[in-house]
């Protein structure tokens, strides 16, 4: 799967950006596929919380908050100005490709 210039490969749980290897968390690149699974889907931090940390996970929904941090750090050109990790305010976040 690509996007912008993001290859991402989720059988081998490898991701590259511009040709060089990007490493992730476990969390990161579950949070990072769940996305990549649903393009344009706008998802709340607890639906996010189910889908890449689990249904039992007992933190708090604001963990998914310092996880987009991350995200965006790592894959937008300008993480101030997101392009793909959008956040939809008063519902949660959005990736577009």
């Amino acid at each position: 799967m690509t996007f912008g210039d993001v290859k991402v490969d989720l059988g081998l749980r490898t991701v590259a950006r511009d040709g060089q290897p990007v490493e992730l968390t476990a969390r990161e690149f579950e949070l990072l596929a769940h996305f990549l699974a649903h393009p344009g889907r706008t998802f709340t931090r607890e639906e996010l919380l189910s889908g890449a940390w689990g249904y039992n996970y007992e933190g708090s929904a604001r963990t998914v908050d310092n996880f987009m941090r991350q995200l965006r750090l790592k894959f937008e050109p300008d993480p101030e100005a997101p392009r793909y990790f959008l956040t939809v305010r008063g519902l949660g976040y959005r990736f577009e490709r």
